[in-house]
């Protein structure tokens, strides 16, 4: 889908404190080579707060950089992989309510694993141009990923999750970005990957430590990884494709490509091999300190490209999202000449 005047007002992400791999091989959390692996250097891992309380924190500075006051904002998505806090609970309520303080919002939660910060982003792009009156929209994320049922370091391989909130506030006002496009795609089938041969229970309180890897080898039991590895491939390639072909771009032509902040080895196999460019024009960097941030990865990398402000007039960057089930989406943006509303990080 290509867009119309929408654009990025600003975008924030909110960390807790930094854990080292080195300190966590020393912890048992662990083995070492797993740390040579991922190339993971730290991760993000919050003390006390929730993820909703995250996104909260992240939603608040959005809000200030935008300029916009809450009562513009019309509706709010928050996205996120992981438990929040307490069951049975609105969660997209409580960050309404603390952000923005109003009833006049439509404000709802989105489940798509990883890809939920992307599919959020092309959902209120679709909102905002439909109902023109909807003024702006929030976009949040926020996950804590904390023992003993999440197993930050070892629940996967290749990677590490880590804690944080983000947030992105969109609207037809020029900003200093511009949503030029998007596109999704998905290959449901794969759904397997992360339940596995497990059996459904009635509570969550009845699992035990969560254990990706177990799950991924359950699914494949009688099953082709070359032919998982290529829906996988195929999948992203799509997504991506159909979103440069609306935008009437080229990859090479992007000045940098956000994809999920998985380890150094994982993030080569499944996102850079496949696109054809190397880990300099990523954010890299960012995500082997902070660690994967479940659905906020491209909302985190979005933040870090405005506080930067390294952008020109005229650049692109290209967003990918990648969520267990499997979804993908992708979206393009243009750096615009308005230099109000960059984001900050902490």
């Amino acid at each position: 889908m290509r867009w119309d005047d929408i654009y990025v007002a600003s975008a924030a992400a909110e960390f807790g404190e930094l854990q080292t791999g080195r300190e966590a091989v020393a912890a048992g959390l662990l083995p070492a080579e797993e740390i040579e692996r991922s190339a993971q250097r730290s991760v993000s891992v919050s003390a006390g707060r929730s993820g909703p309380e995250l996104a909260v924190a992240a939603g608040r500075t959005a809000l200030a950089s935008s300029g916009r006051d809450a009562r513009d904002v019309g509706l709010l998505i928050h996205a996120d992989c992981w438990y929040q806090g307490l069951e049975f609970w609105n969660t997209a309520a409580y960050v309404q309510d603390q952000v923005l303080g109003h009833g006049d919002c439509v404000a709802y939660e989105l489940r798509q694993m990883s890809n939920g910060g992307m599919s959020a982003l092309e959902n209120a792009a679709a909102r905002l141009t439909a109902i023109p009156a909807t003024g702006a929209a929030l976009v949040t994320t926020g996950d804590r990923f904390a023992d003993p049922a999440f197993p930050r370091w070892s629940t996967d391989r290749g990677l590490a999750f880590g804690d944080a909130g983000t947030a992105v506030v969109l609207s037809r006002t020029p900003g200093p970005l511009r949503l030029v496009a998007t596109a999704s795609f998905s290959q449901p089938m794969l759904e397997g990957l992360h339940r596995g041969d497990e059996p459904f229970r009635p509570s969550g309180s009845q699992a035990g430590p969560l254990d990706l890897v177990a799950r991924k080898k359950g699914f494949l039991r009688g099953r082709s990884q070359d032919e998982i590895t290529t829906r996988n491939e195929t999948g992203m390639m799509s997504a991506v494709k159909n979103c440069l072909a609306e935008a009437g771009g080229d990859i090479h032509d992007m000045a940098a490509v956000v994809v999920p902040f998985f380890g150094a080895r994982l993030s080569r196999l499944q996102c850079l091999a496949p696109l054809g460019i190397g880990p300099e024009v990523t954010l890299q960097e960012l995500g082997l300190t902070v660690g994967h941030l479940g659905a906020g990865d491209q909302a985190a990398g979005v933040a870090k490209l405005l506080a930067d402000d390294t952008l020109r007039s005229g650049d692109r960057v290209l967003l990918v999202g990648v969520g267990a089930g499997f979804s993908w989406t992708c979206a393009v943006l243009e750096r615009t000449g308005t230099d109000t509303g960059t984001g900050r990080q902490r």
